[in-house]
């Protein structure tokens, strides 16, 4: 079963929430290695949203599945880092 972009997005804002809560509780050497691809990944997930404005697009069960293993892994600030390399990963396929 497919899911909407829309539920993507959502699972995906979870996620980077997830992370930037992760983040402010980092150690400075795990934030200084973490903020490029925060910033990355908050970057992409804004055009993201841009584009399923304009048009609608489909995501299947392992985009999903994919996502809510990405929001498990931010919530853990020794994976951080490994979290938000997969947000970005995820994200890109789709912009």
């Amino acid at each position: 079963m497919s899911q909407t972009l829309g539920a993507l997005i959502a699972d995906a804002q979870e996620a980077y929430a997830a992370a930037a809560v992760t983040y402010q509780g980092a150690s400075i050497d795990q934030k200084v290695k973490s903020k490029p691809a925060l910033d990355k990944a908050a970057t992409q997930l804004a055009a993201l949203q841009l584009k399923q404005l304009d048009e609608a697009k489909e995501v299947d069960a392992q985009d999903e599945a994919a996502m809510t293993l990405l929001r498990e892994q931010v919530n853990n600030a020794a994976t951080l880092q490994t979290g938000l390399m997969t947000l970005v990963s995820v994200l890109t396929k789709f912009i």
